[in-house]
């Protein structure tokens, strides 16, 4: 019997990073996985889309990257790929940014988490499209990780942290921070919100939390008034929104809920001008 000889694993094809290819491994450090088309508007903006999956495709055969599908689709009827970084990324990174690489998570993410950090990534598309119509200015986008470790020293507890903390301002006032929650609907009241919630409060900022339906905003709300109370911060210290609004409508086209239950676009409130008096 002839043995049938080993089939070899494709050569990796060597690659010469540019800045942008190095941005694009920062931005899978901070997102953890980001789709093709989000890291085409990322960190390609300039050039088209299938130049940039191109470009994407490149970094993965040179080893800097890995993929699998992401469960949406895009054009054409194919599905969309998520990327994440492989060992050689993080170690690209290390070089490159001084990041210790043995930090940094590589390989796939658990498929429960997949989507969350997508949705992550969208609400992050959608603060810079705001920023490009100018609703905003000076968008800093930070994601937990980064943050809290700032902030505490350390990363000892992850359940705790923000999904991200967004530093911008509105045309001619001062600059805000924000703290952005993504609900993944499995929350339990005692075991993760409340914690959570009382740590943010802690950090003086306001909450946005963004959350896959108006029901889950009702359960949500309810459980978050009494933390509020705790503290003696008003309603509109933490706001819920939906996401599929916020894509379809932008972050401040969306309808955000205050904890109390009424309603706010998020944009500050300007004082009308002083009427003067007739003598």
């Amino acid at each position: 019997m002839i043995e049938k000889p080993a089939k070899s694993k494709p050569k990796k094809k060597s690659l010469v990073l540019m800045q942008r290819d190095i941005w694009a491994l920062v931005q899978l450090y901070l997102h953890r996985t980001v789709s093709s088309s989000q890291l085409a508007r990322l960190c390609f903006p300039d050039i088209s889309y299938e130049t940039a999956r191109k470009r994407l495709r490149r970094l993965q055969q040179a080893g800097f990257t890995g993929s699998s599908s992401s469960g949406r689709m895009e054009g054409r009827g194919r599905p969309e790929l998520i990327y994440f970084l492989t060992t050689a990324g993080a170690k690209a990174l290390e070089q490159h940014r001084g990041i210790s690489w043995e930090t940094i998570p590589t390989g796939p993410p658990h498929t429960y988490h997949k989507e969350h950090f997508l949705r992550l990534v969208d609400v992050r598309l959608a603060m810079e499209e705001a920023e490009k119509s100018n609703t905003i200015l000076d968008l800093e986008w930070i994601t937990g990780r980064e943050f809290w470790k700032e902030l505490s020293g350390d990363l000892t507890n992850v359940e705790e942290q923000a999904d991200a903390t967004i530093s911008f301002r509105y045309p001619g006032t001062d600059p805000i921070k924000v703290l952005l929650e993504i609900d993944t609907g499995n929350f339990r009241q005692t075991r993760h919100w409340e914690p959570k919630i009382r740590a943010f409060l802690k950090s003086g900022y306001p909450i946005w939390v963004v959350t896959g339906s108006s029901t889950r905003i009702v359960t949500l709300r309810k459980w978050t008034s009494p933390l509020l109370d705790e503290v003696g911060v008003g309603p509109g210290k933490c706001v819920f929104s939906v996401y599929g609004e916020i894509i379809d409508k932008g972050i401040f086209g969306a309808t955000w809920n205050r904890t109390d239950g009424s309603f706010t676009d998020l944009k500050p409130k300007v004082a009308e001008p002083t009427k003067i008096q007739p003598q």
